[in-house]
């Protein structure tokens, strides 16, 4: 059966996932686009595919990777309820994996997100941070992984790396900050390529418009990328320079 009805049960769902506050209730998010549904691990819970009418066939070997209900969309309907601009006509929602806890931190180098508002910026450093080997990220706030935007961004990242979702005084108040040299990117730090990482590190990435909050700056030393003619490079394309220059060290 397509559907073809705005008001329909199960769009009503798949709309509500591209709010923050339906994903939570839903535990579960949207991960949209051919390319992006294909790359789901086998590992990740995929609930249901939403699919175009007219795509259906051309979208079969994916969706007979999944055992999940598959829903069809008339064409018009699809695009209308699709977060992006030109609709490719799939999208699969998947079930959020368990957030850790700051305790269960293992990796010797984390990537930590302090209130980082944009969610194609924290995609993209999600991303990069996968790329560069790292397997764990702590989220202090700000836009949410699961958004979207994000997922899009990540390209498949999302799956690649085990989030842990804390409160500031949380984050402050645990062992994990007694036992990780804390490295924050500020313009005012010292060069980068002069830091000396300890074995184990977090690499704290600020707001794009404030920075890291005062009490996280207090916790850690601050670095800086050189620059010549400009004053400040875009949050995820900082956090990447950053994380392939402590990597080298």
């Amino acid at each position: 059966m397509v559907i073809t009805g705005i008001s329909n049960e199960k769009v009503k769902f798949f709309r509500s996932l591209k709010d923050a506050s339906g994903r939570r209730e839903a535990g579960c998010f949207l991960v949209e686009g051919a390319n992006s549904v294909k790359d789901i691990p086998e590992s990740a819970e995929v609930l249901s595919l939403y699919i175009k009418e007219s795509k259906e066939e051309a979208f079969r070997a994916i969706s007979d990777q999944f055992a999940c209900e598959k829903i069809v969309l008339s064409d018009a309907l699809f695009d209308r309820v699709s977060d992006t601009v030109t609709p490719i006509g799939i999208a699969a929602v998947v079930k959020k994996p368990k957030s850790a806890d700051i305790s269960e931190v293992s990796s010797s180098r984390v990537i930590v997100l302090d209130h980082v508002s944009d969610a194609g910026n924290v995609g993209a450093i999600l991303r990069t941070a996968v790329a560069a080997g790292y397997k764990e990220a702590i989220f202090l706030g700000g836009a949410d992984p699961y958004s979207p935007k994000a997922v899009r961004a990540s390209m498949s990242a999302i799956f690649k790396l085990r989030p842990i979702f804390c409160e500031n005084n949380a984050f402050l108040c645990s062992k994990f900050i007694s036992l990780y040299d804390i490295i924050i990117l500020d313009m005012q730090g010292e060069d980068i390529f002069r830091c000396l990482p300890r074995e184990r590190y977090a690499l704290v990435v600020g707001n794009e418009a404030h920075g890291v909050g005062e009490d996280i700056a207090a916790i850690g030393r601050k670095v800086s990328i050189p620059m010549q003619s400009m004053e400040s490079l875009n949050a995820a394309v900082s956090a990447g320079i950053a994380m392939y220059v402590l990597g080298r060290k």
